[in-house]
This record gives structure tokens, C-alpha cells and sequence, in this order.
């Protein structure tokens, strides 16, 4: 007599049962493979549904394991390739907000453009982070002709070393698209974040997630862009922008596919001069530098958070704002 496996899902386990057939060899044999096929990707849905995102595929202690993919020099033929992994991925992302997919609504967008085109200053944007695609779904407001006018300022960004950077040839793709790698738990001087003080040395954009992963509530900001704001030469401008929505387009939890027929809106907030909390730092002779960089960090945190609530997004009260108090000045251009 053969066997075939039912299974049905109770409370996050998985209940198996067995009942007799008709014998049928070939058929039998082929339904048995086909349900243990489909208990393994069960299971792996499962693992999948716990994290709340994708799995990882590397340990999170093992750190990042291939040759650091960006070329001190680059070369020409390098930056064209490069050029064109971010135009072919943006160009997919927009494919995603055509007529007849969803509504991307950007508010303020000359604010962004106009400090963006400003190369006189190093630019870091921040954001909440409510999908695993937010980046590069965020930037489709762009269009093609000012992605070309401004490609080679286009925004570096870091992504988590045992997610993107799982594979040689994966490492090669995001990097060519501009992701750094971020080992969590190596804490704020290690190489993906040299590299992005480097970036903004040479007038560049990082966008950070300051957040630190996708979540649906509101997290207290990691420390890192702290230091990208004091260790940088020139005082960047800081720009918070919120979005809304984004995870009814790509959602977080598997299946991983596009949904259609939402609206997204992409606020850009107040541009910030980080010059005014960098001078009243200046005064504070005492303070560690763990001290100065969490002083940064607690005041980018109220700023992108005071936008979430404003654009209604975020309830007034959830935002955690730790130590807010310290922030009674504003420091917008």
C-alpha cells in the first residue's frame, strides 16, 4: 500500500497524516516526491515567516567573506558598468508604478532635486524602512533624463552582508549597484562604514536606513549615521524623507511578488545642516565620543520621526524619541 502525505498548518506546525490508495506505482511515486517537495518549501516558508524577511543564507557572525568589491581607482569601463546596473534596475523599479501597477506620489520633490544637485556638499538621506525593497523602490520618482544627468552622484546605501552579499556573483550585481556591504554586530568602524565616510569625503550621497532592518514600528536609530555625520570633513546636509505605503506593493512576509492597484507617497522633510549640531558639540568639552555620536543620533532620530507624524503616518507619542529633550534648536537651510 503506499502513502501520501497530507498536511495542513495548525498553529505554526506542520501535521502530517498518512491513509491508504489504490496502488498505482508510477502515479503513487510521483504524488509521494511531489508532497515531500512541497513539506520542504513549506518549512522553508515557515523560517522565512519568522524573520519577517528573507532568509539568511550566510551566518550573521561570520562576517563578509569575499574580496572587498570596490576598486580604489575605478576604472572607466567599471563605472560605465556600474552606470548600467543602476539605470537597469531603476528602470525596473519604475515598471512597478506605471499607470496600470500603482500611484507613486512624491511631495516636495524640488527640495530633493536642488540639494541633490548640489555638489558642493556631502548628502545623506534617511528614511523608515517598511519593505525589503524600499531601496530602490523609493527612488522611482526620479526620472530617466535627471537619472542621467546625475548618475554619478546617484546614492550609496548599505545592505546587510548575509542578505545581498551571499554569492560572488550576488556581491558583484549589488555592488555594481552601489550597495555596501554591513556586517551587524561589527559595530561602526568597520569597512562598509569607512567606505561610506570616504563616499561623503568626495562630496557624495549615502542613504541610510537608520533603523537598522525592515520594521512596521518604530526603532531607535543605530549609531552609524552618528558617525557619518562627525567624521565626515564637510558638515553633510541631511536629508529625512518618509514613506508611506510601500509594503502594500512589496509586502514583507512571503510570498514575494508585486501587488497592484496601491498608491505610495514619498515625503521629503526639511533639509537639515548638521554644521548647527556639529557647532553645539563644539561646546560640549566633556563628552566621549560615544556621548557626541548618540547626541546626533537621538536628534536625526526625533527629526525623521517628528516627519512621520506629521505627514500622519506615525502616531505622536510612538516615536520613541529618546533624550528629545536635548534638541530645543532647529538647523534647517
Amino acid at each position: 500500500m503506499n502513502k501520501q502525505i497530507l498536511w495542513m498548518y495548525r498553529g505554526r506546525e506542520l501535521v502530517t497524516n498518512s491513509h491508504s490508495l489504490v496502488p498505482c506505482s508510477s502515479r503513487s511515486f510521483g504524488s509521494f516526491l511531489f508532497g515531500k517537495v512541497r513539506i520542504l518549501r513549506f518549512n522553508r516558508w515557515l523560517q522565512r515567516r519568522e524573520t519577517g524577511t528573507q532568509v539568511d543564507k550566510a551566518a550573521a557572525l561570520e562576517g563578509f567573506r569575499f574580496p572587498w568589491p570596490f576598486p580604489e581607482k575605478p576604472s572607466r569601463f567599471y563605472n560605465m558598468v556600474s552606470y548600467l546596473t543602476l539605470g537597469t534596475v531603476a528602470s525596473v523599479s519604475k515598471l512597478l508604478f506605471v499607470r496600470v501597477a500603482n500611484e507613486l506620489v512624491v511631495h516636495n520633490k524640488e527640495r530633493f532635486m536642488n540639494i541633490w544637485m548640489d555638489r558642493s556638499r556631502p548628502l545623506i538621506t534617511i528614511s523608515n524602512h517598511r519593505s525589503n525593497i524600499d531601496d530602490p523602490l523609493m527612488w522611482s520618482f526620479i526620472t530617466t533624463p535627471e537619472m542621467c544627468r546625475n548618475i554619478d552622484r546617484h546614492r550609496y546605501t548599505l545592505a546587510a552582508h548575509n542578505i545581498c552579499f551571499t554569492k560572488p556573483l550576488h556581491t558583484r550585481f549589488f555592488s555594481l549597484g552601489r550597495c555596501v556591504p554591513c556586517v551587524r554586530g561589527e559595530g561602526v568602524y568597520q569597512k562598509g562604514m569607512d567606505f561610506c565616510v570616504d563616499k561623503l569625503n568626495e562630496n557624495g550621497w549615502v542613504h541610510m536606513f537608520p533603523e537598522g532592518r525592515v520594521t512596521m514600528e518604530p526603532l531607535r536609530f543605530k549609531w552609524g549615521v552618528g558617525r557619518l555625520v562627525e567624521d565626515t570633513v564637510i558638515p553633510p546636509v541631511i536629508l529625512p524623507i518618509w514613506c508611506t505605503n510601500m509594503s502594500s506593493v512589496w509586502p514583507i512576509d512571503p510570498p514575494y511578488y508585486p501587488r497592484f492597484g496601491h498608491r505610495v507617497d514619498i515625503h521629503i522633510g526639511e533639509v537639515l545642516d548638521s554644521k548647527v549640531i556639529l557647532d553645539e558639540l563644539s561646546v560640549k568639552n566633556g563628552w566621549s565620543v560615544a556621548k557626541r555620536r548618540k547626541f546626533i543620533t537621538d536628534v536625526l532620530q526625533t527629526e525623521l520621526f517628528k516627519l512621520g507624524e506629521a505627514v500622519g503616518n506615525l502616531t505622536k507619542g510612538d516615536r520613541r524619541s529618546f533624550d528629545a529633550q536635548i534638541v530645543h534648536f532647529r538647523f534647517f537651510l
